[in-house]
């Protein structure tokens, strides 16, 4: 029981620390740092895809942005007006400005990441699915044999597993340039600890 209410207050803890990280960062971060990731991503998956980037990834998000244009304009309009008259705040306003635009293009990154990481999925998917059921049916075979089931491989399946998902949500949200192939290798690190922890179920639940 401890040790659960520890796990439980180390993941309160971490949530409470990247959400305080996530929002320092809006509040710092430069638009043109957000905007050249984008386009290093683009001209890396652009290596791998060649033409089906544009026709695929970068058309949707494209797409998705346009439809924001209105939008974030109207914000900016807004913005720029904190910095007339003569109470105006022309800092403040330069500020604002520089967050909405920031706010736009990480929107627009996100997208695109999540686009990659469904161009990723449709191979990565039977991969996951097949490597559940293989554990599934070691856990069978082993129900019928003398070998006896490890809780601390099952264990360390789940904390693995937990592991990389934090990983793929930080890859989708972090706004600093990551590998192309950062999407595909979480996949396959998914799908081994699956196995871990499906394959080292107890044998009666």
């Amino acid at each position: 029981m401890m040790a659960k209410n520890s796990d439980s207050g180390w993941s309160t803890f971490l949530a409470i620390s990247a959400f305080i990280l996530i929002v320092a960062t809006w509040v710092f971060i430069q638009p043109a740092v957000i905007r050249s990731a984008w386009m290093e991503e683009r001209a890396q998956v652009y290596a791998i895809a060649g033409n089906g980037e544009s026709a695929v990834y970068g058309r949707i998000t494209d797409d998705l942005q346009k439809s924001l244009a209105g939008v974030f304009q109207g914000y900016i309009r807004e913005a720029q007006a904190m910095g007339q008259g003569p109470l105006g705040n022309s800092a403040f306003s330069r500020w604002t400005q520089d967050r909405v635009m920031a706010t736009w293009l990480w929107l627009g990154l996100i997208a695109y990441r999540l686009q990659v990481l469904m161009g990723w999925l449709l191979p990565g998917i039977p991969i996951m699915l097949a490597t559940y059921l293989d554990g599934h049916y070691v856990r069978e075979v082993r129900k019928y044999s003398f070998v006896a089931q490890s809780p601390i491989r099952h264990k360390l399946g789940v904390r693995v597993m937990w592991i990389v998902l934090a990983g793929l949500a930080g890859w989708v949200i972090v706004p600093v340039p990551m590998p192309s192939l950062l999407a595909p290798t979480l996949i396959v690190l998914i799908s081994c600890s699956l196995w871990l922890w499906v394959s080292n179920l107890q044998k009666r639940l």
